[in-house]
């Protein structure tokens, strides 16, 4: 399969991407949860984009889908252009050797029946990545090293290392095949902090001299802060917000943005413009029953939310500057409201 960059440069095109599962509790027959509602987005080659949201949102759903874990109901996911629901036994190989997935819970990914160096072996075996065993085990060592384990690793359980050590295995394990993308799924939040800055040092270097492409998806916006090129906001499976990391920090156009930001700034940061932020009120809808128009308008705190917020959804439309935001009263912050 030969495959280029898009005009765009991306190597990951999710277009218009919608998702519904089906409720499982018997009482409440034929309903469906709306997972996700109409995403679009790019990856672009060597960039970091960062997904940000509540519990809830939509994040680990649009992971698998993107990595074709589950099918979505509409849309598509374009890998250099081909889609990536309608690839081939051969072709589907070649994507999931190039697009690996580091998991939140790096225990659980784990096999807890081989020792470290066997499950990268048996990795690069199914990939036919090295002739011989000797060659297998000269390769496993090598990634042991490059993640930051010694090199006794190799004949160690998952059981017998740290978190932070699992999760440098579980790294190790998606960089085997040589990837040239990671969607990495809440990666460092089960981690203590210390240990959270030395797992995002590594993908930091990782991303530098492997020349990597990042799918980044956490609830912690300091992480997104430090990490990402280029960071989403979804709220109810709808991306709400997107542009340049540091220029959504600095000066966010959606309420919704605007309160993550001010629930995550100490409260005596907050001053200036930053006090026109506010902090998030009630709870997320039910992606049972998404509401009319804006989602986020029963909870928006804007004082120029009207009767359009609630009747007609805002499409997700450059604002300023090469950001997007789905908010009817997006232009509005700029003078203040």
């Amino acid at each position: 399969m030969v495959m280029s960059l898009t005009p765009t440069g991306s190597i990951l095109t999710v277009q218009d991407l919608h998702h519904e599962f089906r409720e499982k509790p018997a009482g409440a027959r034929g309903r469906r949860v709306k997972a996700l509602r109409g995403v679009t987005l790019e990856l672009r080659a060597g960039e970091c984009l960062g997904l940000v949201g509540e519990s809830g949102s939509g994040k680990t759903t649009l992971a698998r889908l993107i990595l074709r874990l589950i099918k979505p109901t509409r849309g598509s996911v374009l890998f250099y252009g081909q889609n990536v629901f309608s690839m081939d036994r051969e072709d589907l190989k070649d994507f999931r050797r190039r697009v690996q997935i580091v998991f939140q819970d790096p225990f659980g990914s784990l096999n807890p029946r081989l020792r470290a160096g066997r499950m990268l072996e048996e990795v690069l075996l199914v990939h036919r990545e090295g002739t011989t065993p000797a060659s297998r085990r000269e390769k496993a060592a090598e990634l042991l090293a490059l993640v930051g384990l010694q090199p006794d690793a190799m004949n160690r359980f998952p059981h017998e290392f740290s978190g932070g050590q699992r999760q440098r295995l579980g790294i190790a394990r998606a960089l085997s095949v040589d990837p040239e993308v990671l969607v990495l799924d809440e990666p460092v939040s089960a981690l203590d902090l210390s240990v959270q800055a030395q797992i995002l040092n590594l993908l930091a270097e990782l991303k530098d001299s492997l020349g990597l492409s990042y799918l980044f998806i956490t609830h912690d916006l300091s992480v997104v802060r430090q990490v990402a090129d280029w960071v989403g906001v979804l709220y109810l499976g709808k991306i709400v917000e997107i542009g340049r990391t540091h220029r959504v920090f600095a000066d966010p156009m959606h309420p919704y943005t605007r309160g993550l930001l001010a629930a995550a700034t100490p409260p005596e940061e907050i001053t200036g413009e930053k006090a026109r932020w506010t902090l998030l009120p009630g709870e997320p809808a039910s992606p049972l029953e998404p509401p009319t128009g804006c989602a986020f308008h029963p909870r928006c705190p804007h004082p120029s939310k009207d009767p359009v917020c609630g009747a007609d959804p805002p499409p997700l439309s450059e604002v300023e500057g090469g950001r997007e935001a789905a908010c009817w009263k997006a232009r509005e912050h700029l003078t203040g409201p």
